[in-house]
């Protein structure tokens, strides 16, 4: 949603993600700052102090084509 994946400077984790088999997404949102990576790959890296009380979604939009499968997910508290 925030991050723009398209652009050319992400080429590499755009890349890194396999079709038809099971990526692993990393993400680490710590006070202000967000980050993720796929397959090993940083993807994104933003500062924003919008959101950081609530949720965390992980398919969130209007789409109505496709399908998404989670597994494994394991949630870690970084704030011990």
């Amino acid at each position: 949603y925030y991050y723009p994946l398209w652009l050319e400077e992400h080429k590499k984790a755009r890349g890194a993600q396999k079709e038809k088999e099971w990526n692993r997404l990393t993400i680490m949102a710590k006070g202000k700052v967000v980050k993720t990576w796929i397959n090993g790959v940083p993807a994104t890296h933003w500062v924003d102090g919008t959101y950081l009380k609530g949720y965390f979604g992980l398919q969130m939009h209007s789409g109505s084509k496709g399908k998404v499968l989670w597994r494994n997910i394991q949630p870690k508290d970084l704030s011990k």
